[in-house]
């Protein structure tokens, strides 16, 4: 049996990073915040459920757990799969659920407040990704600041972009909100082919880092927890 926390890193609920910041009350609106969390988590872990259990989940989170069965993709590309799944399609959807629809608009401020959480988590994934890769620690020494403005800036467009698909979820009647979705499902599994395959020259240097990847899967895990 395939297990799925191969392609996220896990977290007890103590050290989660929205968690802690709920409970240093960091957000406007703690309650809807935390409601918007369990969601979430419940979202991922259903979908963990399903794909163990031969049932069908979001394309997207197949995509993700069928990765885990190849030997190839780096630590970096299951990270970016999974984060597609679970911030592309799954966090618009959340936030439509987490708030009626006439009320979307009162979590717009605590929800831009997500990129500042996920920002304060990036030195930490680099350091975590040079145990892996130690090549990796001369290439923060000289890109660190520019590749840490890189990828909050990806996480910036895709949290605008996961609002944008709430704001367009929320009004929508049952029926047709679960049509959208599948519709969202399906470009977002499609993205994921990207990062899976990236051309011949970035299958190049995945290749190289690959084979110079440290650990086993069990050790890589502990180290990203």
């Amino acid at each position: 049996m395939i297990h799925a926390s191969v392609t996220l890193p896990r977290l007890s609920q103590s050290d989660h990073p929205s968690q802690k910041s709920i409970a240093d009350n960091f957000f406007d609106d703690g309650p809807h915040m935390e409601w918007l969390d369990i969601i979430s988590v419940n979202r991922y872990i259903h979908a963990c459920y399903q794909y163990q259990t031969g049932q069908m989940p979001a394309q997207s989170w197949v995509r993700a757990f069928n990765e885990t069965e190849h030997w190839w993709p780096i630590v970096l590309q299951h990270l970016l799969i999974g984060m597609n799944a679970h911030i592309n399609l799954d966090l618009g959807i959340v936030a439509a659920e987490t708030m009626p629809a006439g009320e979307l608009a009162d979590l717009k401020g605590d929800f831009d407040k997500i990129n500042g959480v996920l920002a304060n988590l990036v030195g930490d994934l680099q350091g975590e990704l040079a145990e892996i890769w130690p090549l990796l620690k001369l290439l923060n020494s000289a890109l660190g600041n520019v590749e840490t403005a890189i990828i909050n800036f990806s996480m910036e467009k895709a949290r605008d972009a996961a609002w944008s698909f709430a704001e367009k979820l929320s009004p929508l009647p049952t029926p047709q909100r679960k049509q959208a979705i599948l519709e969202k499902d399906e470009m977002m599994a499609l993205f994921s082919n990207v990062i899976s395959h990236p051309g011949f020259y970035g299958s190049l240097i995945i290749g190289i880092i690959r084979l110079g990847e440290r650990g086993t899967t069990r050790q890589r895990i502990e180290i990203l927890e």
